[in-house]
């Protein structure tokens, strides 16, 4: 029996966390397919964005906890609520606040402070890292954690768009911040077929 091709993770977000919520097919279809079926799926995903390093994936690999898989698909969603009521002007929900928060206390708790040399200079810089050992298989969300609300507090949230065709968010890094779709290639050259074809059909209605 020939084993089903892999889904190739498209990165149109522009950002891991924006990444993470689009890793379902469409948002606004009745039955959307998810990309993370498999515990495994999320590893690929890590690794595809850089939230794994390879080491990380090796220490993963063989594991299938279901639990975690339920926590990763449950932040996923917490994540498109709060963006989504970012993107409208609205106050995200006090219970889902509540529950952002103690994600990033978990992180908080699995998290280090590493120093690495600058090659630059002679000094060192220091940055944040959710340890592998401590996270142990929470590992993978919890980086999705301290991403996503490093977004949300940053000064780049004013360019967080969501495309109107399917739902995907994306970082518009564009000059004049003029970018609607996920990607021209697919929901924006469907939307200008639509337009093309409708424009035929009114002319031939005269």
């Amino acid at each position: 029996m020939a084993q089903l091709r892999q889904h190739q993770f498209k990165l149109a977000g522009g950002h891991p966390a924006l990444d993470f919520i689009n890793t379902v097919h469409d948002w606004t279809a009745t039955e959307a397919r998810d990309y993370l079926s498999e515990f495994s799926d999320a590893i690929r995903f890590g690794e595809t964005t850089g939230l794994l390093t390879r080491a990380d994936v090796s220490r993963l690999r063989y594991r299938t906890p279901r639990l975690e898989l339920k926590r990763l698909r449950e932040l996923r969603g917490l994540l498109r609520r709060i963006f989504q009521m970012r993107l409208a002007g609205g106050m995200p929900s006090g219970e889902d606040l509540k529950r952002l928060a103690a994600d990033l206390s978990e992180s908080a708790r699995a998290t280090r402070l590493m120093a690495t040399p600058d090659r630059r200079s002679a000094q060192f810089l220091l940055r944040r890292e959710v340890n592998a050992e401590l996270a142990g298989e929470a590992l993978l969300r919890l980086r999705i954690v301290e991403a996503g609300v490093a977004l949300l507090v940053s000064d780049a949230m004013p360019r967080v768009k969501s495309c109107p065709a399917c739902g995907w968010f994306f970082l518009d890094l564009s000059k004049n911040r003029s970018r609607r779709w996920c990607s021209m290639d697919t929901c924006g050259a469907i939307a200008k077929s639509r337009r093309y074809y409708q424009k035929l059909k009114a002319l031939s209605d005269r």
